[in-house]
């Protein structure tokens, strides 16, 4: 319908800013709500208008060779006839390549917007990371499931002209603008509106390829619940063919059957998914179907603030057939810091792909072994670094008396019992333990319930700090008829003392080898926290005591270093403030 070619250089981008910026004056004027949908859709009735030389708005409505009826919607809804001739006037001398420019690049149309968007799109820098890995062939078929307005997409086909590509989208608005976008490139690009879960049915045969797909990519919506699908026909196919998304809450791994449902046996998926479903607990059963039935190449940790409309953690799974392990990579590191998102350069890519192909510090091939010795957690950052192993090691749940969290009190409840003269009882929170120290001035409180009796401290009590790497170790120190009782936020761990000393057990956790044990563990981004179960497992040298009461020894006598520099910085910092004063009067 259209002539493809197309001439790409910087004058068409600094032209389409002019127009977007044109077209987004006629808009503010007429009182029309902005919407990046809105400035597309213009921009492609400019280009028809320049390219079929079609002058106005209701000839191109009285016809479906440009527009689909969810399109010409949208425009009856938006436009009159005097506001397009408005915007046809206004961008009259500039060349039909302009308009195509912004309908096929994306973000263009929201230069105008003002850094906000319509909807979460796939950026750019996760399209040009999917391409370098996927190794699209002339001749391949290519999906894209949830396809949004084909940002990946028509990127993509663009880039590889010689492939297939169909793209599913639920929203028409959505699928419109993709189809329009279609429509402007070369190849084969098939964009059709339905609920992906009906390409399981028996009728779906005419939105597919004669085979599977060759390859897939899924920026699906981040936060569904599975709950919301569970009565569809093709999802009741998946989940009786996967029994493990009975347990599963969130629809992350829904998709992920999906897709993988779709792959030819040698076709490769990538899929962008919230990090809680590498790890989290709910998720467990589907994730060790999966893996023991070799359909995930490798999970790739991304970095934070990609997305401009989330600053939910994600990473990329790779999803194939017949892999007897994972390759895990950690690339939260690698980006060029922006003011509102985060983006890749080219040797970030570059980076990614060969962490992809093979060990590196950021990466590591990981058995399906021992991701079952890890509760199937596919999270790289419990993988990462070397594993150091002890003669003396044994599993930290050896030596521990009892552990449990500390006191559950609520922030309210708390301050029902803070008291504001000194009494015999004390409250201990995180912030109260600076440099492996806990602070003597902790807060007082009226009364300790007896059902709390458990969660108070006596010394020689370990403490480690639930949340927040690097964690904060410390060992109690209580004076005879007081009590400290510890906050939810806490570990209260006491050890047998005939096995274990525990200033031995503070100074391993926090030398480099007990931090990489206990990064190892560690979950969550936005938070990172370790759980009581995989705490336990841990492992920790044990020598003999009197080895163990040397290094005790000498941790201390440098604890006690560390305190009386401590307080000489602190009167230091104080003459410091009383300088001028005491100067100015001699």
């Amino acid at each position: 319908m259209f002539n493809h070619e197309m001439k790409w250089d910087a004058s068409l981008a600094r032209a389409s800013t002019k127009v977007v910026w044109e077209i987004v004056d006629c808009l503010h004027n007429a009182g029309v709500h902005l919407s990046e949908s809105l400035i597309l859709i213009i921009a492609y009735l400019s280009y028809v208008a320049k390219y079929a030389s079609v002058a106005t708005l209701d000839e191109m409505l009285e016809t479906d060779e440009y527009m689909d009826e969810a399109v010409k919607c949208i425009v009856k809804k938006e436009l009159t006839d005097g506001l397009w001739q408005q915007i046809a006037n206004a961008t009259e001398k500039y060349e039909p390549d302009v308009f195509k420019y912004i309908v096929l690049t994306p973000n263009a149309a929201n230069v105008g917007m003002l850094g906000k968007s319509d909807d979460m799109t796939t950026p750019d820098s996760i399209i040009a990371l999917t391409n370098a890995i996927s190794n699209i062939q002339t001749g391949s078929s290519v999906a894209d499931i949830g396809c949004g307005e084909g940002s990946y997409l028509i990127t993509t086909a663009m880039e590889n002209p010689g492939a297939s590509y169909y793209g599913y989208e639920i929203n028409s608005t959505a699928r419109a603008i993709a189809a329009i976008r279609a429509s402007l490139v070369e190849g084969s690009v098939t964009v059709a509106q339905c609920d992906a879960f009906t390409l399981l049915e028996d009728d779906a045969a005419g939105m597919l390829p004669e085979k599977k797909f060759d390859f897939i990519f899924s920026n699906y919506p981040f936060a569904m619940r599975l709950r919301n699908y569970v009565n569809h026909p093709g999802v009741q196919k998946l989940i009786a063919q996967y029994p493990g998304l009975a347990k599963a809450t969130s629809a992350d791994w829904l998709f992920h059957a999906l897709i993988s449902e779709l792959l030819t046996d040698d076709g490769k998926a990538i899929c962008i998914t919230t990090n809680g479903s590498t790890w989290n607990t709910t998720d467990k059963e589907i994730r060790k179907q999966f893996i023991e039935e070799g359909r995930i190449e490798a999970i790739i940790a991304l970095p934070e603030k990609l997305f401009s409309t989330t600053s939910i953690p994600t990473s990329m799974i790779v999803l194939s057939h017949g892999n007897s392990s994972v390759r895990l990579v950690d690339a939260t590191g690698y980006y060029s810091k922006g003011r509102r998102v985060n983006t890749f350069d080219t040797e970030h890519i570059d980076a990614i792909v060969d962490a992809l192909l093979g060990d590196t510090e950021d990466s590591k091939l990981v058995s399906i072994e021992d991701i079952r010795r890890n509760d199937y957690v596919l999270n790289p950052g419990r993988y990462m670094g070397d594993i150091v192993s002890f003669d003396d090691g044994v599993a930290f749940e050896t030596i521990i008396r009892s552990i449990t969290r500390g006191a559950p009190y609520t922030a309210s409840q708390l301050d029902q019992i803070i008291s504001h003269t000194p009494t015999d009882m004390q409250y201990l929170m995180l912030a109260n333990i600076q440099n492996g120290i806990i602070e003597s001035s902790l807060p007082y409180l009226s009364e300790i319930d007896p059902k709390y009796d458990k969660y108070c401290v006596h010394t020689g009590t370990l403490i480690l700090s639930k949340n927040g790497l690097p964690y904060k170790v410390a060992v109690a120190q209580v004076e005879e008829g007081k009590r400290i009782l510890a906050n939810g936020n806490l570990y209260i761990i006491d050890l047998f003392e005939d096995k274990s000393d525990p200033y031995y057990v503070k100074a391993f956790l926090e030398s480099e080898q007990g931090i990489a044990q206990l990064a190892s563990i560690t979950v969550g981004a936005t938070l990172p926290n370790i759980g009581i179960d995989k705490l336990k497992k841990i492992t920790i040298p044990l020598p003999p005591m009197e080895k163990q009461k040397r290094i005790a020894a000498a941790y201390l006598a440098t604890q006690d270093e560390v305190a009386v520099l401590k307080r000489k910085l602190e009167k230091a910092q104080s003459r410091l403030t009383h300088i001028f004063d005491t100067e100015s009067e001699e």
